[in-house]
């Protein structure tokens, strides 16, 4: 497979940008380059470098892949539509029959697509999905609306500050028990009043038969 063509580098950032992170999210950016790759397989894919044009990561470089068809049958050629139609190709465009596929097709349009970073330590492979205009709005407003509500890595979760513990209030106490007994200790027993002490003389209680036998003897 031949591949020709001419490019201005005047004025394009170095490959080495694209090595800076590049977070979970939905993205735009410019196709600046597509060229012949080869996978693992050896299956003849087309590597095609985007970079995104807008907003706090404009300038970061990423590259995606997508195997040539083999077949009518062959399930890349969803991906194949996807990213067309990511590129701004209109139905009836994609629809006119057998096109021909070649860089000048895909570098110079904006890419509308989905990223999510891989972990090679963890044997993770990066997200990069090719998404239509409608479809890349959408998700998009989804996403960000997560973000705010759920937290995640680019956003912050609601916190909720906890209900100020309430201070007890002291149940007058009612037949010896806190609010009727429900719930609480029996308050202290009230001890009955004891009896008063009759004066005595000698030892013994006075009485009336006493106290005139001890006259007489007087």
């Amino acid at each position: 497979m031949s591949w020709n063509f001419q490019v201005n580098l005047s004025g394009v950032a170095p490959a080495s940008a694209g090595s800076r992170e590049l977070p979970e999210g939905f993205y735009t950016a410019n196709v600046i380059e597509s060229e012949p790759a080869q996978s693992s397989s050896g299956r003849t894919q087309i590597a095609i470098k985007v970079q995104v044009n807008a907003g706090e990561f404009n300038g970061i470089i990423r590259t995606t892949r997508l195997g040539v068809p083999q077949a009518a049958d062959d399930k890349v050629l969803y991906y194949w539509r996807a990213c067309f139609e990511s590129l701004g190709y209109t139905p009836a465009q994609i629809d006119a029959g057998a096109v021909t596929v070649s860089r000048e097709v895909l570098v110079g349009r904006t890419a509308h697509f989905y990223y999510k970073p891989g972990d090679k330590d963890a044997g993770i492979y990066e997200d990069f999905k090719f998404l239509t205009p409608s479809d890349w709005t959408n998700r998009k407003t989804s996403f960000e609306a997560s973000k705010s509500n759920n937290g995640s890595a680019l956003g912050s979760a609601v916190r909720t500050a906890p209900a100020p513990t309430p201070t007890p209030v002291a149940v007058p106490s009612m037949g010896g028990n806190l609010g009727g007994g429900l719930g609480g200790l029996g308050a202290a027993p009230v001890a009955a009043p004891m009896p008063a002490a009759t004066p005595s003389i000698g030892g013994n209680a006075v009485t009336k038969d006493g106290l005139l036998a001890a006259l007489n003897r007087g």
